[in-house]
């Protein structure tokens, strides 16, 4: 296209910003939800009319504000993002209008124009109220249409630049087609992930971000044609050659990269670090800058997208007493081809350095490293150091153990590889819900991979066999094809449970999914109530373990429904009950809970654990078995001392003397202090602890005059002497704790004892 004309030029200028107090004062106004403006007081109706409210009124204005239109927001959000990012020549208005073409009407207004040191941003961005599918094909069409004469139009006010574009969407869900269009024209889709990653690499790399920020734009873009050319050693650890070298960390900084456990990172192998420190880096930066060094060694893989991308090594020497070789490496000048596995702080500690440019950093350099092994590394090293969280640790687990021989390993990579999906797929429930990694969310993790554990939708395994029932889970364990096996089992499993989520999801009220779908005590009720129904409806043979996706759902909706429509109605006290058990015990309560929801609608659905829970709920069997107890301790303390009378006659008491100080001494500290205590008033024997009777019978257990009393058999276990003496762990009251609750069968256990007991009470 023609050259812009000095008008041209002077128009696009003065739309766009570079003195520091004005951008200051326009970051104000764009960083914040409300259109804020002052206006004469006789024109405040109007302006009320239009959705402003009034702020304040000063003699001579009043203040009015009024929510930004979302589109308004997004834009601005994107203006605010590269003003933090450290951009100070920005468009001041959305009224800037560049020539592309050498028609009059070749122009296009540009949302967000963005002018750094090295590189110049124009973003197009495009934003919806709420979650909604769309094809940009047009938007697309006509960006590449003018992307060339843009660039060659700012590059005439900016200098030789680069120019990156940049096409930004809020809760809009894009289809293959226009991401493929887009990775094809080289202009960078800023979605809602990406967004969220940059400001939260805002906060963790401070004034160091534009490194990364960089690194992701123009990954495997070569910054220039100039070769880095250091000398190194060459060495070799088993098959894998290896680097030793020293460099400038302002050279490291600009081809370096660190691949975050982040869904923006997705396409990207490995992705396994965490979010720099601020606080750390800037201790680091503050180190450095008083005189402080590090002796041990930055490790980094390069990674070579193309040949024009790969290091090339060319040897001066080689050393007769070792495998090593000098030599120089030849580096391309290039973002993002240099991986770190280890030291990220440190070489962006040199980020904001006086010392980036004139001191060296020592580094050990792999190259082509396959992702798995890149990973055990980083594992390995931070195992010894800072813990990897355990969140992160569940998120590597996909790439950990995918391949492992261990069955169980794999098992926990395909939990992990499931989470990962539910959250990832634009077109599920749980899209961008479930806290990945570096992604923070609405849901955690954990709860996530508890519940698929548990959910038997997944086969339990040890190292080398499966173990429990295979044939009521979603995973084909005759596939010999075991990378076969996963995809497909990840798969079929997301989809099942996506679809169960989709069917709550549809029914619930907003209020109601805060509480019952969308919260972490839910996530493990919601699964594994998921996998229970998706059990039982196999084994009474409604579906089967080759039964399609749609047909195991068929199958689940009817209790999925009225699951929904019960929790809509909950009763008040209901719902305070549920939602007021906390800590421990509480992921059973609501898994409960939600069986029992069900079970009363289907009373066929009846899983042994909620019919065991159901009768731990149940008051008068809970008074049944106290009442029982009771009567098992009182003949309890009528046999143990008639036994031992029996056993040592008159002397039985020498048996038990230290026993009895001990109790004795126990009841004085405990009345001693009242003005009328009489220790003679007090028989010791009422205060013995179920324990203390244990401790007594388990000495005295090889006269058959105790072993026929209080061996009982209750159906356990019942060979060693702790065996035939269990039963008296189900008299126990444990103190500072909540009686166990007690099962059906745990009664009929008490029954069992008492009525032998009773035998002996009437023999004695």
């Amino acid at each position: 296209m023609a050259h812009l004309t000095e008008l041209q030029v002077e128009n696009v200028k003065s739309h766009m910003m570079r003195d520091e107090d004005a951008l200051r004062i326009k970051f104000k106004a764009k960083n914040t939800e409300f259109d804020t403006i002052s206006r004469p007081h006789n024109e405040v109706e109007a302006y009320e009319k239009m959705g402003y409210s009034v702020v304040r009124s000063s003699a001579r204005k009043t203040t009015l504000s009024r929510k930004k239109d979302h589109g308004v927001q997004f834009e601005d959000d994107v203006w605010c993002m590269f003003y933090k990012l450290g951009f100070r020549i920005l468009n001041g208005d959305e009224k800037l209008v560049v020539q592309w073409g050498p028609n009059k009407e070749d122009t296009q207004q540009l949302d967000v124009v963005a002018v750094g040191d090295d590189a110049i941003f124009v973003v197009e961005c495009k934003a919806a109220l709420t979650s909604v599918g769309h094809s940009f094909k047009t938007e697309l069409n006509k960006m590449e249409q003018y992307m060339t004469g843009i660039t060659e139009s700012l590059r005439q006010i900016y200098g030789n630049k680069r120019v990156k574009f940049i096409f930004a969407s809020r809760n809009y869900r894009i289809n293959d087609e226009d991401i493929a269009r887009m990775g094809n024209a080289g202009i960078f889709h800023l979605n809602d992930n990406s967004y969220n990653y940059i400001n939260n690499l805002i906060k963790s790399y401070k004034e160091s971000v534009i490194y990364q920020f960089y690194g992701l734009m123009f990954k495997d873009e070569l910054i220039n044609d100039d070769l880095i050319k250091i000398p190194v050693l060459k060495g070799k650890m088993g098959e894998r050659n290896y680097y030793i070298f020293s460099i400038e960390p302002s050279t490291l900084l600009k081809i370096g990269f660190v691949l975050h456990r982040t869904r923006v990172n997705d396409s990207m192998a490995p992705t396994y670090q965490r979010l720099l420190v601020p606080s750390r880096l800037k201790g680091i930066t503050n180190f450095i800058d008083g005189g402080g060094y590090f002796p041990n060694s930055i490790i980094i893989n390069f990674s070579a997208a193309n040949d024009e991308l790969k290091v090339k090594f060319t040897p001066i020497r080689a050393e007769k007493d070792s495998q090593s070789e000098f030599g120089f490496l030849r580096i391309p000048n290039a973002y993002g081809i240099a991986y770190i596995i280890d030291g990220q702080h440190r070489v962006y500690g040199y980020a904001q350095s006086q010392h980036k440019e004139d001191s060296t950093i020592p580094v050990v350099a792999f190259e082509g490293m396959e992702s798995e092994e890149q990973l055990k590394i980083f594992m390995e090293i931070n195992e010894n150091q800072k813990a990897v969280s355990p969140s992160l640790r569940l998120d590597l687990e996909e790439d950990l153990y995918w391949k492992s021989a261990r069955l169980d390993s794999r098992m926990k990579a395909l939990r992990s590889s499931c989470i990962k999906a539910l959250a990832a797929n634009s077109n599920y429930v749980l899209y961008n819900k479930i806290s990945v990694g570096e992604d923070p969310s609405l849901l955690a993790f954990k709860p996530f991979d508890t519940a698929l554990g548990r959910s038997g939708l997944i086969p339990k395994a040890s190292s080398t066999q499966w173990t429990g029932d295979t044939d009521v889970c979603i995973y084909n364990t005759n596939e010999t094809d075991i990378d076969k096996a996963m995809k497909d089992s990840r798969t079929r499993i997301t989809k099942f449970i996506d679809d169960g989520y989709a069917i709550a999801d549809s029914i619930m009220t907003e209020e109601v999914k805060q509480d019952y779908l969308f919260s972490n005590r839910a996530t493990f009720a919601f699964i594994a109530l998921l996998g229970s129904l998706h059990t039982y409806l196999i084994k009474i043979n409604t579906i089967n373990p080759q039964s399609s996706i749609p047909d195991r759902i068929a199958a689940v909706d009817p209790y999925i429904r009225h699951l929904a429509n019960s929790l809509n109605n909950l009763s008040d006290e209901d719902n305070r009950i549920i939602k007021g058990v906390l800590g421990q015990g509480a992921d059973t309560f609501w898994l409960r809970s939600f069986q029992n929801i069900i079970n009363k609608q289907f009373p066929e659905y009846a899983p042994e654990e909620l019919v065991e829970w159901k009768e731990t709920q149940d008051q008068s069997l809970q008074q049944e078995g106290a009442e029982r107890k009771a009567d098992i301790r009182r003949q309890l303390r009528t046999l143990l001392f008639a036994r031992l009378e029996k056993v040592y006659g008159a002397k039985w008491l020498n048996n038990v003397a230290i026993l009895k100080n001990a109790i004795e001494g126990r009841i004085i500290k405990e009345y001693g202090d009242n003005d009328d205590f009489d220790l003679s008033e007090y028989d010791w024997r009422d205060y013995l602890e179920v324990s203390e009777y244990r401790d007594v019978i388990d000495k005295n257990f090889s006269y058959q005059e105790f072993e026929e009393v209080f061996a009982i058999n209750i159906g356990l276990a019942f060979k060693s002497k702790k065996d035939k003496l269990n039963w008296m762990t189900m008299i126990s009251e444990p103190k500072g704790k909540k009686t166990s609750a007690l099962t059906r069968s745990d009664l009929n256990r008490l029954e069992l004892i008492n009525t032998h007991l009773a035998n002996f009470i009437d023999v004695e």
